[in-house]
C-alpha cells in the first residue's frame, strides 16, 4: 500500500467522524471543568490537599503520631517525676553526708583544739622541768659553796665579798626570765651602833658602789617593816603608796618590785640576823615559786651569815 492510499483513507475518516470528534472534545472539556470544580470544593473544605489527596488519611496518620506523642509526653513526663525524685533524695543524701562532713570537720577542729592544749600543757611541763632542773642545779650549788665557806674559815675570809657575789647570783639565776626582771640582792644586817637602821652586809653584781651607802630605816621601809614582823613582805610595785617603801629619788628607774625576806631561823625572832631584798623591773616581777625560791635561799645563806655576824662577830662587810 502506498503513501497516497493512506492518505485517502485518513481523509475518508476526518469526514466521516468529525462531528464524533467535536462532540468527544466537549464532553472532555466538561469533565475536566467538573474534575476541578470538585476538586476545588473539596480542598477548599479541607477533604483533600491541594494535590488531591485525603485527607482523612492524614487526619488518621496525625492521630498515630499524636497518640506516639502523648505516649513519648508521658513517659518523659514519668521519666522527669522520676528524675526529680531522686533528685530530691539526691539532695536529702547530700545534705546529710555534709552534716557529717561539718559533724567530721567539728571533731577534727576539737582533735586540734585538744592537741595544741596538749601541746602547750607539754611545753609548759617541759618548760618547767627544765627550769626546776636548773633551779636544782643552782640551789646544789649554793649548798656546796656555804658548806666550802663554812670548813674553810680562811678562805672564806679572803673572798667573803666574791663568795656572796656567786651565792646571791645563783639566787638570780633562778629567777625567770631573769634578763628582762634585772633583779638585784642585797643583804641587810642590824646596825651594831644604831636601833632606828639596817646596814649593808653584802650585795649581788649589778650594784654600784653606792649600794653600801644605804642604810634601810626600820620605820618606813619595806626592809625594815620585813625586820620588824619577821615575815615575808612583797612590794609590787613601789609606787603604790599603801605599801611600806622607803621612796628614794629615781629608784623606779631602776625597779618597781622589791621582796624583802627576814634571815631568821624558825620563827623566833631572837634568832632574826637580817633581811634579804631582792628587786625587779616590772611591776609585780615574782611569782608564787620565785618568792619559794628566794625563802629557799634565805635560809640556805642563813647559817653562813650567822657564822659571820655572830659566832665571828663580824658585823660589816666590804
Amino acid at each position: 500500500m502506498s503513501i497516497e492510499d493512506l492518505l485517502k483513507i485518513a481523509e475518508t475518516v476526518d469526514k466521516n467522524t468529525g462531528w464524533f470528534l467535536e462532540f468527544l472534545g466537549y464532553f472532555v472539556a466538561i469533565g475536566l471543568v467538573a474534575t476541578f470544580i470538585v476538586h476545588f470544593y473539596r480542598y477548599a473544605t479541607g477533604q483533600s490537599d491541594w494535590l488531591g489527596r485525603s485527607t482523612d488519611d492524614n487526619s488518621q496518620i496525625t492521630q498515630i503520631q499524636l497518640d506516639s506523642i502523648r505516649k513519648d509526653k508521658e513517659e518523659v513526663d514519668r521519666k522527669l517525676v522520676q528524675l526529680e525524685t531522686e533528685i530530691q533524695d539526691l539532695l536529702e543524701i547530700l545534705k546529710e553526708k555534709e552534716a557529717e562532713i561539718d559533724e567530721k570537720n567539728q571533731e577534727l577542729m576539737d582533735t586540734i583544739h585538744e592537741m595544741e592544749a596538749l601541746k602547750g600543757l607539754y611545753e609548759e611541763l617541759d618548760s618547767k622541768y627544765d627550769d626546776e632542773t636548773y633551779a636544782t642545779s643552782q640551789i646544789m650549788y649554793t649548798v656546796e659553796e656555804v658548806a666550802a665557806a663554812l670548813a674553810n674559815e680562811g678562805n672564806f675570809k679572803r673572798n667573803r665579798g666574791d663568795i656572796y657575789i656567786n651565792l646571791l647570783d645563783y639566787l638570780i639565776n633562778t629567777i625567770k626570765g631573769f634578763r628582762e626582771k634585772n633583779p638585784r640582792v642585797v643583804i641587810h644586817i642590824k646596825h651594831p651602833e644604831r636601833d632606828d637602821v639596817l646596814m649593808h652586809y653584802a650585795h649581788s653584781s649589778g650594784h654600784s658602789h653606792r649600794v653600801k651607802d644605804y642604810h634601810p630605816p626600820i620605820e618606813g621601809s619595806a626592809a625594815g617593816r620585813a625586820w620588824q614582823t619577821n615575815e615575808l613582805y612583797y612590794v609590787p610595785d613601789v609606787e603604790d603608796p599603801q605599801y611600806e617603801y622607803h621612796r628614794k629619788e629615781q629608784s623606779n628607774k631602776y625597779y618597781r618590785t622589791i621582796l624583802c625576806v627576814p634571815l631568821k631561823a624558825g620563827t623566833d625572832k631572837s634568832t632574826r640576823i637580817g633581811v634579804l631584798s631582792i628587786t625587779g623591773k616590772p611591776v609585780d616581777a615574782y611569782e608564787k615559786i620565785e618568792i619559794e625560791r628566794v625563802m629557799l635561799f634565805a635560809s640556805l645563806l642563813y647559817p653562813l651569815i650567822y657564822m659571820d655576824t655572830k659566832i665571828r662577830e663580824v658585823s660589816t662587810y666590804g
